[in-house]
This record gives C-alpha cells, structure tokens and sequence, in this order.
C-alpha cells in the first residue's frame, strides 16, 4: 500500500498546484512561469491517476508497476475481482489517454497538412506571410516543422503598418516557441471530455496564457500599443475563424479584452516566491511517481 500512497500524494500535490495556478492573478504577469508549472502538473496528475488504481490493483505483489505487470500473467490468480478490476481499469486509462492523443495529434497533423496545400494554391507568398485575397480580417499560424504566418488583405487593409508588424511578431513568436505543443495535450483532454468543465476551464487558461506569451515577444519588438490597437481593430470587425489547427492573434475563444487590458495596463505583481517550491514538489512528485512503475520493490 505504500506505492499506492505515493501515488495518492503525487495526486493531490498536482490538484494543489492547479487549483492555486486557476486561481492566481500573478500567472497573467508571469505566463512562462505559469506554463511551466501547467505543464509538469498535468503530467504529474495523469501519471498518478494510473499509478493509483494499478497501485491499489498490484498491492499485493509488493513490486514496481511493470515487473508486477509482467508477473500478472503467471499470477493473476492471487488477486481477487477489486485489484483485478483496478488494474484492469488502469491498463484502460491509459491506453485510452495514450491513444487519445496520438489520434488528436494525427487530425491535427493532417489539417495542418491540407491547409499548408491549400495555401500553395490560394495564397500569395510574400516576404513575412502568405497573404489570402479575403476581405475579413484575420492573421493566423500554422505550426509545425515548416510554419506558415497567414494573414489576409482584409486584415493588411484594416492594420496600419505598425501594427501589422506586431501582429506578425507575435504569430512568428507561436511558430518559434511551438506553442502548439504546449497546448496540445490539453486540447486532447479537452476532446476525449468536452463536457467537463473544469477540462474547458483550464484548457482555455492555458490556451490564453500562451497568447500572452506570444504578446510579450511582440511587444518587446514593437511596442504595447500598436498591438492593442490591432487587437482591437480584429475584435471590432467581429470574429473570424482560423483553420483546426492553427493559432489566431485575436481567436474567437480567447478573452481578447482581457489581453488589450493587460498590454494596456500591465499589472506589476510580483514573482511569487513559493514557484521554485511548487516547481520542485512537482518534480519530486514526477519522479516517485514515474519510478514507481520501473523499481522492482519488495
């Protein structure tokens, strides 16, 4: 029972660290930080979900995950139906998490793909982003290993040249910094349970704490105001939507006044003291828990 408590304590240390981040008004200043702490929590608590009910499910065999997984075979007669069932269901989750992300990874490639094509054949290659001959106004990138900045000519109409610069820098921030696969994770969660609205909360945290990222870089370049003022023109001239899979500078479900608010009026909360300390325990959370499933214990 005591990997099983690591397990249970690996838990509750990511859920801590969750709930204080949804909670938080300092992650809004500091979104890198934030992300970081988003990203090793949500893998600590998937880890840990499945280390629980193969924890309780394997008690028994006093080992590691795998080598009591690879006994299980020979020896599966010395469980009875609730440790069975558990293991059962922890084999399940995390086959169903594993291949939930690997079919959401594979959509998301193969729209990328088609739009990428579609560009080719629609769009004008200049020399900072393929520009679409389409009157709404809309600037987007399309991740990956080869990254194309799209923006239309209703949107080169509507921005001024200043602004459009800062709308660039901050899809070319998306492309560099490969927010995409920051979000992605979430995103899949977000999909295998769309009614969960705690997954659709911090799924969209997350999603607005990496355009704040992209803001900053932007910002750095070419200033807070030039950027505010684009976001503001793309939110007058209502919303327009991105292909799957790509990052909008003003996207339609992201909280655009938030962000004009902050490029505007920057909050200068300070660097929370306690984040190397929430960052460490989710290390060492991580950790015991991840080994837990290799460490032949006895």
């Amino acid at each position: 029972m005591i990997l099983l408590g690591h397990q249970v304590v690996a838990a509750v240390v990511a859920v801590v660290v969750m709930v204080w981040l949804l909670r938080s008004r300092w992650t809004y200043a500091h979104p890198r930080p934030a992300l970081v702490l988003w990203q090793i929590s949500g893998l600590t608590f998937v880890v840990a979900a499945v280390g629980v009910l193969l924890g309780f499910g394997l008690a028994p065999f006093h080992r590691g995950f795998l080598p009591a997984l690879l006994d299980l075979p020979s020896r599966w007669s010395e469980l009875d139906v609730w440790h069975l069932a558990a293991v059962a269901a922890g084999l399940l989750l995390a086959g169903w998490l594993v291949v939930n992300q690997f079919l959401s990874f594979r959509s998301t490639a193969r729209a990328r793909a088609r739009h990428r094509l579609l560009l080719q054949l629609v769009a004008q290659p200049n020399s900072d982003a393929f520009v679409v001959d389409h009157p709404v106004a809309v600037a987007y990138c399309v991740p990956g290993r080869h990254p194309h900045i799209v923006v239309s000519a209703g949107a080169r109409r509507l921005l001024s040249e200043v602004e459009l610069a800062a709308v660039l820098a901050h899809e070319r921030a998306h492309a560099r910094e490969r927010h995409d696969l920051v979000i992605a994770p979430f995103q899949a969660l977000r999909r295998l349970l769309p009614r969960s609205q705690v997954l659709t909360r911090v799924s969209s945290t997350i999603e607005l704490l990496v355009e704040m990222c992209a803001d900053d870089r932007a910002a750095r370049q070419h200033g807070r105001e030039p950027l505010a003022r684009a976001l503001e023109r793309f939110h007058a001239s209502g919303p327009a939507g991105a292909p799957a899979g790509a990052l909008a500078v003003a996207a339609a479900d992201t909280p655009v006044q938030a962000r004009i608010r902050r490029l505007r009026h920057p909050e200068r909360l300070a660097f929370p003291l306690v984040w190397p300390l929430a960052c460490g325990l989710l290390l060492t959370a991580l950790a015991t828990s991840a080994s837990i499933f290799a460490v032949p214990l006895h």
